[in-house]
């Protein structure tokens, strides 16, 4: 059979080229050359920050000269990025140093705010995850870097979004956050729910003030804030349980609304939502909320509990089946499993027991009839 040499002349050259990039790319990793320039800029701002706006005793970092170096190194997006990586060393090494720092910095960041605001929205985006993570504001005032913090919102990207909603909570004034949500609600801007409530927990301020004004601007909120607002008290608080309680019941929300309402439950116990959290299994018109209500009830035990779990084993809906059986595991001691393994029911015996072994309860009991049958069925000596 005859072979085309030009087949293999094309298959060795690009042998050859995949080797060539393989060793590029462990050298640019291995002696960190892809890193070279921010490295170098690094090291710069290194000397500047240490020596001569730092360390040096009774050195002013305020003082003008060091300002317009900032004003003008800063308005770059890559110096800005080495200037943050030195100056996180610096907070974590010298924390009341950085503190006066910072404070002497402000009129210069929010310059740089205007700065940015000229520029690309990658940039700007860099420029509102610096404020992020090296907040310029003590005692949590509210100040002009916030308005314009706020001003960015409008045809910010997501992740610019994300950074203006840290920097502000960074910041820690409660105004400035209810009046950030409130353009992004306007504006039907999308922001992950989840994501907005890790903000939300990391605010600096006065929590209880932030999670009061914002429930009580709740009738504002679309579904995706308001659900976020739900979370945010739910990980700080246990001071809604009427109030929850009231809106669980009203039809007037939405089924995402509602789920949070019950996730709350799932965190703070409070008997009185027992009665509604069993009708939700009970007459489950919503599987979503049946399933939030059964993983609630985990921290309801009771006999009205129990039964309503058992009878949400035979439910048609498997995700109902799954979640109630999970709660069972959790609720009910070894010899009431092993009972209900020992049932009629075979679809409940074999859901049952898978839970089982997923928590390796199995490995440490007697082999079990209805599993000693089993094995035997399939030619197995028990």
């Amino acid at each position: 059979m005859a072979f085309d040499l030009r087949i293999y002349i094309i298959v060795g050259v690009f042998i050859i080229i995949c080797i060539a990039l393989m060793v590029f790319n462990f050298a640019i990793i291995y002696y960190g050359l892809g890193n070279a320039p921010l490295a170098s800029k690094v090291k710069k701002w290194n000397t500047i920050l240490y020596k001569q706006a730092m360390i040096i005793p009774g050195k002013k970092s305020s003082e003008l000269k060091h300002q317009k170096l900032l004003l003008k190194k800063l308005s770059n997006a890559d110096n800005l990025a080495a200037y943050s990586h030195v100056l996180q060393h610096i907070k974590r090494e010298f924390p009341k140093a950085y503190s006066d720092y910072i404070d002497n910095c402000h009129a210069t960041f929010l310059e740089l705010a205007n700065i940015y605001s000229r520029k690309s929205l990658i940039e700007l985006t860099c420029y509102t995850y610096f404020v992020c993570h090296f907040p310029q504001v003590v005692d949590h005032t509210y100040v002009k870097l916030t308005d314009t913090l706020i001003s960015f919102i409008e045809g910010s990207s997501v992740y610019c979004r994300a950074n203006i909603i840290c920097a502000l909570c960074s910041i820690g004034n409660v105004q400035s956050v209810v009046n950030a949500l409130r353009v992004i609600n306007n504006e039907s801007l999308f922001m992950h729910n989840q994501l907005l409530t890790n903000r939300l927990a990391h605010f600096a301020g006065d929590k209880d003030v932030l999670e009061e004004q914002l429930w009580n601007a709740g009738q504002h909120w679309n579904n995706n804030i308001f659900v976020s607002v739900i979370q945010f008290i739910t990980l700080i608080s246990n001071n809604y349980n009427e109030k929850f309680l009231t809106a669980l019941q009203s039809p007037s929300y939405g089924t995402e609304v509602r789920a949070a309402f019950i996730r709350y439950y799932g965190k703070h116990a409070y008997e009185p939502v027992r009665p509604v959290l069993l009708e939700f299994i009970v007459s489950p018109t919503d599987t979503i909320l049946a399933i939030e209500a059964i993983s609630a009830l985990t921290l309801y035990p009771s006999s009205d509990t129990i039964t309503a779990l058992k009878d949400a084993l035979s439910s048609s809906r498997w995700q109902i089946r799954y979640s109630a059986s999970t709660t069972l595991v959790a609720l009910l001691d070894k010899p009431a499993l092993l009972a209900l393994l020992q049932g009629e029911d075979s679809y409940i015996r074999e859901i049952i027991d898978y839970m089982l072994e997923r928590k390796d309860i199995l490995q440490s009991t007697v082999p079990l009839p209805v599993r000693q049958k089993e094995m035997e069925g399939k030619g197995v000596t028990v």
